[in-house]
């Protein structure tokens, strides 16, 4: 996800701590715990225009940090954004608040996505193997949150050097050194997730506790690949500078760098005067093909240099926006979600509308849960237009030209990334904290 480790310290801490801290109890005032680089600022802007509000954003850089928050109590969250397993975890501790979707009228439960649908499924199932006395009826895990964003989890790879960019076929590219001998491989740092791929190539189910024996198989496993980085969001600028070859990551952290670099390798292309601006949707299509490449009028080849592939057994999962127990605030709570999920938002009349959901999925990158969302980030191919309108500046770089590279890029990306009837992966299994514990250390030894 664009979800940044952020590491809030020294005065930037105390800054929004004081802000946080001062906020509570403020009627007028949306206190919102979310990812780093997970949301387009300017929509704070407008709803706090519109409600004549303020909304104060907290970040976390895990689900296991918005859990804690949550249960701490020391301040009382209106709006959270956990994902699916963590949703769970709050429901099981009795930190949710069973929602009136009667105030969120936005929200279509027939407009959401298949796959999004086979996660409230998953999450159902899961919900039922957690509870010891099960009722379909009492224990309706999806009257508790509302999507917001989901995706997939994939293996980015460099496309400049011939040894990888046919061999990242599945998980042994990850971790069989023998499948790519020499290359360099990224691992996210997150030990729940590192866990799910590894239990892929072993073979071994994700959803039950391990043996101790399959965890000592693991352990070996991770010490004999000795990853050459562990990280976050630096994975995908370390393949792109070609510091690394591949890395496992976000579906939503490679396709901004992917649409960027497509829209870069086009603008050079027609700089360059190996393209007429009329093929200029043809050089898109061609980098973005299996292809990767575009020849120009020149001989000169043009590529964007990486890829991603996603295994149909990877690691599915949506992010959610939940209201707390202990919210202070409830209607803004529910005005604030209502607004994100929107298409569009009347700001009175000297105002345009403004359409939330689909400028924030644009923003962030990730996949749109709604089908009309969707549908509209898709539709950028047919809607960009490449005009003499947009060439006004001679040999000089254009940015408006730029951007419309980028829209038509964006559309063919979440087509191409996120199908739209798409149901790969399972979400993440919502373990207890001892094995949890368990998992941990077994990491730790194999990186130690």
């Amino acid at each position: 996800m664009k979800k940044l480790i952020v590491s809030l310290i020294g005065a930037v801490a105390l800054l929004v701590l004081f802000a946080v801290t001062s906020a509570v109890g403020k009627s007028n005032t949306l206190l919102f715990l979310n990812w780093g680089e997970y949301i387009d600022e300017t929509l704070l802007d407008a709803f706090e225009e519109k409600y004549d509000c303020k909304v104060v954003m907290d970040l976390g850089d895990s689900n296991e940090i918005f859990y804690s928050k949550a249960r701490a109590g020391t301040t009382s969250y209106d709006v959270i954004c956990p994902s699916d397993y963590m949703v769970l975890k709050m429901y099981q501790s009795d930190l949710l608040e069973e929602l009136d979707f009667s105030k969120l009228p936005s929200f279509n439960k027939d407009d959401l996505r298949a796959g999004v649908k086979k996660i409230y499924n998953d999450m159902d199932t899961n919900l039922k193997e957690l509870s010891d006395k099960y009722d379909s009826q009492n224990h309706n895990i999806s009257n508790y949150f509302v999507p917001y964003l989901w995706g997939t989890w994939g293996i980015m790879y460099t496309t400049e050097k011939e040894k990888i960019k046919n061999n990242v076929t599945g998980w042994d590219a990850l971790f069989d050194r023998n499948k790519i001998p020499g290359a360099k491989i990224a691992m996210y740092d997150s030990h729940q997730h590192a866990y799910y791929a590894a239990c892929r190539y072993l073979g071994y189910e994700t959803t039950g506790e391990l043996t101790y024996d399959n965890l000592d198989t693991m352990e070996k496993l991770i010490k004999n690949v000795n990853f050459d980085a562990w990280g976050t969001d630096g994975i995908k600028k370390d393949i792109v500078a070609g510091n690394v070859d591949l890395g496992f990551m976000w579906t939503g952290d490679f396709l901004y760098y992917y649409s960027e670099n497509a829209a870069q390798r086009a603008m050079d292309c027609y700089m360059n005067g190996d393209c007429t601006l009329d093929e200029i949707p043809t050089v898109i299509d061609a980098l973005c093909s299996d292809e990767r490449v575009f020849k120009g009028q020149s001989g000169k080849d043009y590529s964007i240099g990486f890829d991603l592939f996603i295994p149909d057994d990877t690691i599915a999962f949506c992010d959610n926006l939940v209201i707390t127990k202990d919210s202070s605030n409830k209607d803004l709570a529910y005005k604030f979600i209502d607004f994100m999920i929107s298409d569009e938002v009347d700001m009175g009349e000297d105002e345009d509308p403004v359409s939330p959901a689909f400028t924030n999925t644009y923003y962030v990158d990730y996949d749109a849960p709604y089908i009309g969302i969707y549908e509209e980030l898709t539709g950028l191919v047919d809607d960009t237009e490449f005009s003499d309108e947009l060439d006004n500046s001679g040999d000089h770089y254009d940015s408006d030209l730029f951007w419309a590279m980028y829209d038509y890029a964006i559309g063919l990306s979440f087509a191409k990334y996120y199908p739209i009837d798409s149901t790969k992966g399972t979400i993440l299994a919502t373990f207890d904290r001892k094995y949890i514990n368990i998992i941990n250390t077994t990491f730790n030894n194999a990186r130690a």
